[in-house]
């Protein structure tokens, strides 16, 4: 048993140079230490460069969720479900349940009705303004639908409607049409639309 108790001894010295050797190697390459007696953490700092912005400020956050609707457009085929699943985390939804929810939104069913980024966005400003106190409260709701009209205009200043089939530039009210909507590459401009969404959307939400 001692032999044993020595060598375990011997392990936990030997681990402690290591972690020291390599916690020193942390600095070096951005890492800070921070922490309190025996609990600590390490926290990387993003920057590369000082003009890069700072984790935490807006723009990073912007940055990043430009970034995730874009990737939740591309996985679920849906720009109502990226802009609601970007969002929805942080207030209270998880992205299956944001993907369940919107899923016949884009066009409304691919009507060529209102783009799924404009739903999407009516949907995260009614989640971001509602909650078990104001929820039956017609003044509320009225601020909620000033908010939205606000989104609307200057998401048509950018694109002069929020219909599909206008921003599109095609008809997707069948199969069919989706199918060569498709075949000719219109769908190339939703990834934009998405992006310009969610800075307008960040813009009105930065308000409540």
């Amino acid at each position: 048993m001692e032999v044993f108790k020595l060598k375990a001894k011997y392990d936990r010295r030997e681990f402690i140079k290591a972690s020291l050797k390599y916690t020193s190697g942390f600095y070096a390459a951005g890492l800070t230490l921070v922490g309190s007696g025996t609990s600590r953490e390490l926290k990387q700092n993003l920057r590369i460069n000082k003009s890069d912005p700072e984790p935490g400020s807006d723009d990073f956050t912007q940055e990043n969720k430009a970034e995730k609707a874009d990737s939740l457009l591309r996985k679920y085929h849906n720009c109502c479900t990226g802009i609601v699943a970007t969002f929805a985390p942080e207030l209270g939804m998880n992205e299956v349940l944001a993907a369940r929810l919107t899923r016949g939104m884009p066009g409304i069913g691919c009507s060529g009705n209102v783009c799924g980024a404009v739903s999407g966005a009516a949907l995260i400003i009614g989640l971001k303004t509602t909650n078990e106190k104001n929820c039956q409260d017609l003044e509320a709701q009225q601020k909620t639908n000033e908010i939205i009209r606000e989104f609307i205009a200057k998401f048509e200043n950018i694109y002069s409607s929020t219909e599909c089939r206008e921003i599109l530039g095609h008809d997707i009210s069948s199969r069919e049409k989706y199918n060569t909507a498709a075949e000719k590459g219109y769908f190339v401009r939703c990834p934009k639309v998405v992006e310009n969404a969610v800075n307008i959307l960040e813009e009105q939400l930065a308000k409540i």
